[in-house]
Parts: C-alpha cells; structure tokens; sequence
C-alpha cells in the first residue's frame, strides 16, 4: 500500500507501524477494517503535520531540550531510554526532531481550537446525569487477610494449618497479631487497606465483598495460597456531587468540542488535499 498527501509519500515503516496500533485498539475488526482505519489516521495526521508545519516555522531550542530532559528522566536517564527504545546515543538529534514536531503539532491544535467557548451550566448538568456511572466511587472496604501458600506434594498440610488458625480467630484471637505470626504475607498485620472491586484476585474479592464487618471468613484458595480474610470497615458506594467533578466536567466536553472542531477542520482540508491511495495486490 501507497499513501501519498500533498505529494509527501508516506514511509512503509509508518503505514506498518499505525496498522498495529489500529490492531490493538480495535482487536475485533477484520484486516480490512483495520486497513481502512489506519489510512485514516494517517492521512488525517499527515495534514495537520504538514499545517502546523507550515504555521510554525521554528521551536526554540530550549523548548526541544526542556521536553527531551523530560523524557529521558521519566526513564530514569538517557542511557536507559537508549536501552528501553533500542536507540544509541546517535540516534538523540533524531529523537530531539520527532519532539521538535510534536511540539509543533500540539501548539497548532491548540491554537486552532484556543476559541471554543466554554460549555454551559446546562451541558455540563447534562453530561453529569448521562454519565453517571464514570462518577460514582464503588463501594470500598477495609480488609485484612491470613495467606499460606501450600507445599504443591502435600497441600492438604497447609489447609490442615490454616483450619487451626482460623479456629484460633473464632476462638478470640487478635487477627493483626495472628497474621503476623504466621502469614506468608509481609503486608503488617496482614492489613490490605481500603480498596475497590477489582484491585484483588477474582476469588478474593467474591469472598471479602460478600462478608460483613467483623466476620472471620472460611478457608478459601486463590493462585496465591490459602487465606482467612476479615472485613474491618465498609463504606458503600456514592456519587460524588457535581460540584466535585465539575471542573472535570469542562476539561471533557473542552475536549470533546475541540476534537469535534479538529475533526471538522481535516475534513474540510482533505477537500482541496491531493490524496493518492495505491493498494497493491500480492
């Protein structure tokens, strides 16, 4: 396949590369839908590429170091994003060029999208209600937890073990003090802290957020071992306000026109763009 824009040939190392992309975010689409897709986004990035290139003659150097610092130092350093990336130490100009774009891209977009006028208490009202669920903090609890994982010869032993312990807890035992007298887990007391459906194993979780505060549970298997949790506090799942998430709120629908704008500006670009598509058959 052949892409061509405004008579600038498209490398096949960056059709190849945004067919990946496309695979991965879209995994269910068949070979051809991802094509298509991928012609897209690269037409669609090459005109605005080529625009701001045109708007924006110059990035001032400070400006590429500043931004090339920044990401070396997200990898802990420039010889370990060399070696994360598969780059050397000659490959750096290159990499200053690729941000130097970037750069140049983003500070069109913004100016292309600078006058979208605010949205109005009624939209942001309206995108609260509609989306609901993206503002709603689920329920949370409190837990802590016993492990033993078994000896894969004789797992029974560790089972025989814990039925002890547990024993031991209904008994009256200080659960923190148990725990850390005979827990594989480092964690204090055995002490998980707060968390949410989700943050745990499957089979944790469908034992703990089914248990009540205090409540010594069965001994139960996980991948990691056998464990005996218990529920030290709950806290049941809310919405927050809108007045908590309002200024969230804006930051969305902000983005959402100034995508819708963009969207509106490359479609209008593509209508004197000279496109050229070659699809070559194998």
């Amino acid at each position: 396949m052949k892409i061509i824009v405004n008579g600038e040939q498209i490398t096949q190392e960056v059709i190849d590369q945004e067919i990946q992309n496309q695979r991965r975010q879209n995994p269910r689409l068949n070979d051809e839908q991802i094509k298509t897709l991928a012609k897209q986004s690269i037409i669609d990035w090459t005109i605005i590429r080529q625009q701001a290139n045109k708007a924006i003659a110059s990035v001032p150097t400070a400006l590429v170091d500043n931004e090339y610092a920044k990401l070396v130092d997200q990898h802990n350093g420039e010889a370990k994003f060399f070696e994360n990336f598969g780059l050397k130490k000659k490959d750096a100009p290159r990499v200053k060029k690729d941000l130097e774009q970037n750069i140049k891209i983003n500070q069109f977009l913004r100016d292309l999208t600078r006058d979208i006028p605010a949205p109005t208490d009624a939209e942001i009202r309206y995108f609260f209600q509609k989306n609901e669920k993206d503002f709603t903090i689920p329920e949370q609890i409190h837990g802590a937890h016993i492990v033993m994982r078994p000896n894969p010869a004789d797992p029974s032993v560790a089972y025989k073990e814990m039925k002890e312990i547990r024993q031991m807890l209904l008994d009256g035992g200080d659960f923190a003090h148990i725990a850390n007298e005979h827990s594989s887990c480092q964690d204090e007391g055995g002490d998980l802290g707060w968390f949410s459906p989700g943050h745990m194993v499957e089979a944790f979780d469908t034992i703990v957020f089914s248990m009540n505060i205090g409540e010594i549970s069965p001994v139960f298997l996980t991948e990691f071992g056998y464990h005996i949790a218990t529920v030290y506090d709950k806290k049941p799942a809310r919405r927050k306000s809108l007045e908590d998430v309002k200024d969230e709120i804006i930051d969305r629908l902000k983005t959402d026109k100034g995508d819708d704008l963009i969207g509106e500006w490359v479609d209008k670009q593509k209508e004197s763009a000279d496109v050229q598509i070659v699809d070559e058959k194998s």
